[in-house]
């Protein structure tokens, strides 16, 4: 699992370079990619994490698409303005809102962490 660990670092640097990219000077199709390739590197690097790490096929399965999710904004970042664009936006929105329900549903089934702070502290 060694190799994996390039994925959410090329993605951090990529990143970096996106935000680097709104610097006067920077031509404007250097940043037009820039966009989409963290995006595309978190999600593909997620996916092959949960390959390797084998969740439960219910759990696996909202990890994958939170990984095509992210895969699909990269995409429309690339998409020229239009209704493909649009729709394909439409459903990463659907997608981010399913998997924070789904998060917020696990979060409230389980117990409540005890803070390890003293009061007062």
């Amino acid at each position: 699992m060694p190799g994996l660990r390039i994925f959410p670092i090329l993605s951090v640097l990529f990143a970096g370079a996106l935000l680097a990219s709104n610097f006067p000077k920077v031509p404007a199709t250097l940043h037009f990619y820039l966009c989409a390739v963290p995006l595309a590197l978190a999600g593909a690097g997620y996916a092959l994490l949960q390959v390797f790490l084998k969740p439960p096929r219910t759990t696996l399965l909202k990890r994958l698409l939170l990984a095509a999710t992210f895969m699909m904004w990269a995409v429309d970042q690339l998409l020229p303005p239009g209704h493909s664009a649009t729709v394909l936006g439409d459903v990463v929105i659907a997608a981010y809102v399913l998997d924070l329900y789904w998060l917020a549903q696990e979060q409230l089934s389980s117990p409540p962490v005890q803070s390890t702070k003293s009061e007062g502290s």
